[in-house]
């Protein structure tokens, strides 16, 4: 399985939902006929209509649409981020042109990725020692947050529409969250806030609902149902603030008891954009073990249409439960599920009908999808 020749696609389209004049949006540039929701980035916007256009590329190039509950949730995402980057503004040196220089250098680094280009033995889109700079880290929290929420409760949301948070389900009973490579934690928060969703929406008019975004102004108590791990450690700044858990993690040095809690039942992991750096058959070795004992699923959404990790747990005998539709456009493996052996091989709703309602629609996005403005 030779990583090169795999096919990609995009998270965000190439040509989708561009503005007319096919570039990005100026810093102090607004949408017209709507308002800034977030005031220092302009990410999210709320339209006369009352519902959402939002981006998630730093050039604010690709519109996403949502409607009023994505709203709500938005606004509540960008509270968070007003505690989170309150904390980071900490981190910086005292001195103006020394803070405004690591600034500088964390906006470098987001835009040019330079670690791709390195030949040493550390793999990933940033080194560790980058990701634990906080001017890094404030471009991180100010932009990757919208995409790594959005496409989290777009691929449990798929999971929902397959029964795994039904009564008894899998995810719906989970003992414990566990975000593997998971930094400052957004993966966790929108599990965290869909399975709120998911028990207390009017399944007959789930557009209905609404998120208390108000209640997020403030730190929320410690639950220590969610935890994220991480090589680095610093971003534990960013989960304490969310009211997680946080411990230091290797995947290729793999602490079982720090995903388990003591639990031996019941754990759920979530996998966001990490098999990239780690499609291999000892990190297939360790799902397999980890499904064969205390973790009911694992949640993947990652960026490439092919995942290599797919057919080498097949091959295993895990069940491989692909949530986006394989018809449209191809085959597309960048959310799936992996279930224990002997688990029902088909998830039912999955792919969603075209109609089936979407929190946020066409997240992440899929050729020949459009977009619904809902």
């Amino acid at each position: 399985d030779d990583p090169t020749k795999r096919r990609t696609r995009q998270s965000a389209p190439r040509a989708f939902g561009t503005n007319d004049h096919g570039r990005g949006m100026e810093f102090d540039e607004d949408l017209p006929d709507a308002a800034r929701v977030d005031t220092d980035e302009g990410m999210v916007y709320e339209t006369d209509a009352g519902a959402c256009v939002y981006f998630c590329d730093r050039f604010r190039r690709y519109k996403f649409y949502c409607g009023r509950s994505g709203l709500s949730l938005l606004r509540g995402l960008v509270a968070v981020n007003r505690r989170l980057l309150g904390r980071n503004a900490a981190l910086f040196a005292a001195d103006a042109d020394e803070a405004a220089r690591q600034r500088a250098e964390g906006y470098a680094l987001y835009e040019e990725k330079p670690n791709l280009r390195r030949r040493g033995s550390e793999i990933g889109t940033w080194s560790d020692r980058e990701y634990g700079l906080p001017g890094f880290q404030w471009m991180y929290l100010r932009l990757k947050s919208y995409q790594r929420f959005t496409e989290t409760w777009a691929v449990l949301e798929r999971c929902a529409a397959g029964g795994l948070f039904d009564e008894g389900g899998c995810l719906r009973e989970a003992n414990r969250v566990v975000s593997l490579g998971g930094g400052p934690g957004y993966e966790l928060l929108a599990y965290d806030y869909f399975d709120r969703y998911w028990r207390g929406r009017d399944a007959a008019d789930p557009a209905a609902w609404r998120f208390d975004a108000a209640a997020e102004d403030a730190p929320p108590a410690k639950n220590g149902k969610y935890v994220s791990l991480d090589l680095q450690p610093s971003w534990v700044e960013y989960v304490d603030l969310l009211g997680y858990g946080f411990h230091q993690w290797d995947v290729h040095d793999a602490d079982l008891t720090k995903i388990s809690g003591g639990f031996d039942t019941g754990v759920v992991c979530m996998l966001s954009n990490i098999m990239c750096y780690c499609t291999d058959d000892a990190t297939a070795d360790l799902f397999e073990r980890l499904l064969d004992s205390f973790v009911v699923a694992i949640v993947a959404n990652e960026r490439g249409a092919e995942q290599g990790i797919a057919p080498m747990m097949e091959r295993r005998g895990v069940v491989v439960a692909k949530l986006l539709d394989q018809a449209a456009a191809g085959r597309d493996d960048r959310q799936i599920v992996f279930l224990p052996k002997g688990s029902p091989k088909t998830l039912p709703g999955i792919p969603l009908a075209d109609g089936a309602y979407r929190v946020f629609p066409n997240v992440p996005y899929e050729e020949k999808k459009g977009v619904r403005r809902t």
